[in-house]
């Protein structure tokens, strides 16, 4: 069995197969990669396109086809560079929880080069002060909860950052108030515009993607970063 195993990994590993590797220099780390990786994660999105019709996600009586997910994603993408400047190094904090939402600011901001510093719903405000102090994000897309926790303490951050806020799924009501200049999801995200394609933007292959916090032993949240290529983590 550990001679077809190996039989099997040396063929799908070697020059020219599919799965071939090669060793290369991340930050100073020697690193073991495949050859015909996607070049970013951007990319990878970019190839669900072949799956328009089928659906992609689906919350309670929701459904979201990969198509209608995409013209969201590059809505969103548009709004987050055109409007905020966002782009390659940057870092957009999402905050919320498992809302649809969350799955489509993903894919903006890493197809826009920026990091997506995914932030603990369980967070209380204290701890989305040291994650938002910590990461320095350009915007903050966060649900209504989340927006309640972090309004007592988005003035000092403020201080030091010009924080702006995306509000995804606050009431109409007027029982979430909103921090100042801040605007909800579908007043910025129309999917229904047809926006053109993705931003225009350069993305090297060892820029952060993701940025997540960790509880740890320390009393501080260490991070963990990734590049745009999955498996490549490094942790601060």
């Amino acid at each position: 069995m550990l001679m077809e195993f190996q039989e099997a990994w040396e063929e799908l590993t070697a020059p020219g197969a599919q799965f071939a590797m090669k060793e290369i220099e991340v930050r100073g780390i020697p690193m073991r990669i495949f050859e015909s990786a996607p070049p970013s994660m951007r990319f990878v999105w970019e190839l669900a396109g072949g799956y328009a019709d089928r659906d992609y996600v689906v919350f309670e009586d929701e459904r979201f086809t990969y198509a209608e997910a995409d013209a969201i994603i590059k809505s969103l993408a548009h709004h987050l560079r055109e409007e905020h400047g966002v782009g390659s190094g940057d870092r957009v904090a999402v905050a919320m929880r498992n809302y649809p939402e969350w799955v489509f600011s993903y894919w903006a901001i890493i197809s826009l080069g920026a990091a997506c510093v995914g932030m603990n719903a369980w967070w209380t405000s204290d701890e989305m002060k040291y994650g938002l102090a910590d990461s320095n994000p350009k915007v903050l897309i966060a649900d209504s909860e989340r927006i309640e926790r972090v309004g007592p303490v988005l003035d000092e951050l403020r201080e030091t950052n010009p924080l702006r806020v995306i509000a995804v799924r606050t009431p109409m009501d007027g029982n979430v108030e909103l921090p100042d200049g801040a605007v909800r999801w579908e007043d910025v995200v129309d999917p229904s515009a047809n926006p053109a394609p993705l931003p225009d933007i350069a993305i090297d292959t060892d820029d952060d993607a993701c940025i997540f916090y960790t509880s740890g032993t320390t009393g501080k949240l260490p991070r963990a970063r990734s590049s745009p290529i999955a498996g490549r983590f490094t942790t601060y």
